[in-house]
């Protein structure tokens, strides 16, 4: 016997312009971050020298699941070794939020991790927040994943095996997003050439 539908569900699978509506969002999605991979390219060479001599092009990415919810993920710069991982993940997931987040482990790791910690106690990564899950690769917000990263704290310290800075913003500022992910994309650039 096949399972009844509630109101709401059969509402949702007879109308067929709700999928409709939801590609074209994510095509949407798809198109803000290949312009922003453009804005990125450009901020960095602009304000970097040579960090990143073997670049690579940004890589968009979708998916239909994570934790249940579409998403999409642009890497860009992306140094992805075996132990080595120097990126900045741009991620949109439906339904929540976009973020900005650099990952860092191994040798970029070392190389990088007292200058983060400097532009901490400078209160420079207001609103950020540090991974905390044993794992780098999870996105969620929740508290076994990322907490508040508190300048006032004398420690900035990560005892995992990467690095991962986050901030994000709620998909009710929809309009805000460019600026948001352009601003704090400058300031991770400003702070990873000092």
């Amino acid at each position: 016997m096949i399972t009844s539908l509630s109101d709401y569900e059969m509402k949702l699978v007879t109308d067929s312009q709700i999928l409709l509506t939801k590609n074209r969002i994510i095509q949407k999605v798809s198109k803000l971050l290949g312009s922003l991979a453009e804005d990125y390219k450009t901020i960095l060479h602009r304000d970097c020298d040579a960090i990143f001599l073997n670049e690579k092009e940004a890589k968009i990415a979708r998916g239909e699941n994570y934790k249940g919810l579409p998403y999409v993920i642009m890497d860009y710069p992306r140094l992805f070794g075996k132990v080595d991982v120097f990126a900045i993940r741009t991620f949109f997931w439906w339904g929540n939020f976009f973020s900005i987040t650099l990952q860092l482990s191994g040798t970029y790791q070392d190389a990088y991790f007292s200058i983060i910690e400097k532009a901490v106690a400078k209160n420079m990564f207001q609103g950020w927040f540090i991974g905390c899950a044993p794992g780098p690769w999870e996105h969620h917000f929740e508290k076994e994943n990322y907490t508040p990263i508190l300048p006032e704290e004398k420690a900035f310290s990560s005892n995992l095996s990467y690095l991962k800075i986050s901030k994000k913003i709620p998909l009710e500022k929809w309009d805000e997003v460019e600026s948001f992910l352009k601003e704090n994309f400058t300031l991770l650039i400003k702070v990873l050439r000092a």
